[in-house]
């Protein structure tokens, strides 16, 4: 998400800009959590403005997106830029984990940061907070300069004091100006750390303070807070521009306040910070809980219910309705004998009503019928909690039933009729016409020819033994799928690979994925593994595992392919546009990994 300010920054500077230095900081909420919470991490770049960057590989944690903020400030003809980056991450397992080093072009990276993970149920020591504030419905700045109170005034306000962790609190920063501007307006966002921030719409109009009109504009924010205990809202800040006060009423003084208009005065106002009271969820939380606090509703879809075994059926499953929905996990895949689930892919929908965060979130998968009969898709549930009820509540989708037929067996093609004679009609495939030519037939010839080869002989015994060879190592083959399996990697993942260099550019996307498939479907042949689901932690725990397993250097290579492979599929903007030659270095990349591992 990227800040607008209220109309545009000033950007008019009386010398040349001078270049600043670019530094990279990086800082976390909390370094200590509970599996199941979440906390953020800030990354900040000053001397440059970036449109984004690239973390590390954080195997221990899913990351998620959630706010950029970015400025350009004009002080005595200097320029200074910067861009802050927030991210939230949710622990995948229990232990002691490093944040690695972060680094941007021409700054040094970050130092490692160091995290714990307490198993479920545990309580991690609270945060340190700093002092206290009481919170202010609305926080006026203080005058910039004798006389300009109540020309320029800026406010902040939260539409409740008190939330629950992921509960929706709304920050209103409005700037009221009771006398004309000059130029441009700039704004600076207040800090938001420990929070996950939405933008609401924008307002704008006139109002009266105290009997006095006022133009206002008005920025709306959407916070949910990710951690327990009194989170400090930052201050905000608006620069403008006005028109000198006169001094007098001669005509002296009008005069010289006309001529004053060339150089304005610059006002910069401040709201002060504000604290926010966010209290944990109450324990009892369910095993299948998604973190929203809202009200939810869920219900699942099949585009068909009648196929046939074999058949595969798009199955849908939506969660809708008040709160954070963007952040429900992927509900959990049931085990059965009957079906056999594939991979979820999922989109997002966010709302914005009434300056109420909602919205949806759909799970797509496939899912196939192994046999025939009756196959019952399961519910599937999402617990939540209703903050109006203050107790857990459970969104239910209903149970699918498939009616599944026994698949059809390949049918074989009807062989084609043999030519008849004219006026003959054929009985059977077997008869042949009689040969009453005293002539020695063909065969009875070569076979005379053949035996005055002599020692030629030798030729087709060769070529017999030769048979014989290759169907028992067909048969050797077929007896050791799994090392068939390993040998043939290399090729089946260099004809994905192939497929993938002859796409056009504007299909980056498909190309990207042949690319992953390749290197899934690589690995999984030399580990024996399913295909689908295989993650690039279990993928180079597995090949970590072999009797021979590849250098360090190669498995560096694999997970940094393996990376930019999902970054060209989800985000093809940010990857290079060259797939032909991601696809050649993936060859032989997997050439040297199918030279180094043996079985």
């Amino acid at each position: 998400m990227k800040r607008i300010a209220f109309l545009a920054v000033l950007a008019v500077a009386a010398t040349p800009a001078a270049a600043a230095a670019v530094t990279v900081d990086a800082e976390l909420s909390r370094t200590q959590v509970a599996l199941g919470d979440r906390f953020t991490l800030t990354v900040t770049v000053n001397g440059a403005s970036l449109s984004s960057i690239r973390l590390p590989a954080m195997d221990a944690f899913n990351v998620y997106d959630s706010e950029q903020a970015h400025s350009v400030n004009f002080i005595n003809g200097r320029m200074s830029s910067s861009s802050v980056f927030t991210y939230v991450l949710s622990p995948r397992q229990a232990g002691k984990f490093k944040i690695p080093p972060i680094s941007v072009d021409g700054a040094d990276p970050t130092p490692a940061l160091d995290v714990e993970v307490l198993s479920a149920g545990q309580s991690p020591a609270a945060p340190a907070q700093s002092p206290a504030t009481a919170v202010a419905p609305a926080a006026v700045a203080p005058a910039p300069r004798p006389g300009r109170s109540r020309d320029i005034l800026i406010t902040a306000t939260l539409d409740k004091p008190r939330v629950y962790v992921n509960q929706q609190a709304t920050l209103t920063i409005r700037f009221l100006n009771g006398i004309p501007l000059i130029g441009n307006i700039g704004y600076n966002p207040p800090a938001l750390t420990g929070f996950l921030v939405e933008d609401l719409p924008a307002g704008a109009g006139n109002t009266q303070v105290d009997g006095r009109p006022y133009q206002y504009h008005e920025i709306k924010l959407a916070l949910f807070p990710l951690q327990p205990g009194k989170l400090k809202i930052g201050s905000a800040a608006v620069q403008c521009m006005v028109p000198p006060r006169a001094g007098g009423t001669s005509m002296q003084d009008v005069f010289n306040s006309f001529l004053a208009m060339a150089s304005p005065e610059p006002v910069t106002v401040n709201t002060e910070p504000l604290t926010l009271q966010v209290d944990p969820l109450p324990a009892g939380k369910p095993e299948n809980f998604t973190g929203v606090v809202g009200k939810l509703s869920a219900r699942a879809a099949a585009d068909r219910t009648r196929v046939k075994a074999g058949d595969a059926v798009n199955l849908s499953v939506s969660v809708s309705g008040i709160g954070n929905v963007k952040s429900v996990p992927e509900p959990k895949k049931p085990d059965l004998p009957t079906l056999r689930f594939f991979e979820t892919e999922s989109s997002s929908v966010v709302e914005k009503k009434k300056d109420v965060v909602g919205g949806s979130k759909i799970f797509k998968t496939v899912v196939v019928p192994r046999v025939s009969g009756k196959a019952l898709v399961p519910s599937y549930s999402f617990s939540y909690f209703d903050p109006e009820t203050k107790s857990y509540a459970l969104a239910r989708t209903e149970a699918l039933t498939l009616d599944v037929a026994p698949g059809a067996p390949d049918a074989a093609p009807a062989p084609a009729a043999a030519p008849t004679a004219p006026g003959l009609t054929a009985y059977g495939d077997d008869i042949r016409y009689l040969k009453t030519s005293p002539a020695r037939a063909p065969v009875s010839e070569a076979l005379a020819a053949f035996a005055d080869l002599g020692p030629w002989h030798a030729f087709p015994f060769a070529a017999f033994l030769g048979a014989v060879l290759l169907a028992w190592r067909r048969r050797a083959a077929d007896s050791d799928p799994r090392g068939r399996r390993f040998r043939d990697a290399l090729a089946r993942a260099d004809a994905r690979l192939k497929e993938a260099a002859a796409l056009p550019a504007a299909e980056g996307a498909r190309s990207a994925a042949l690319i992953g498939e390749a290197l899934t479907g690589f690995v999984a042949d030399k580990l024996d593994a399913p295909a689908a689901g295989l993650s690039l932690k279990s993928a180079l725990d597995g090949l970590k595992a072999l009797r021979h397993p590849p250098s360090d250097a190669t498995l560096g290579k694999l997970r940094a392919a393996w990376e930019e492979a999902d970054l060209r599929r989800f985000a093809p903007g940010a990857a290079g546009d060259d797939a032909g030659r991601f696809a050649r270095t993936t060859f032989e990349l997997l050439e040297t990994m199918d030279a180094e591992v043996r079985r």
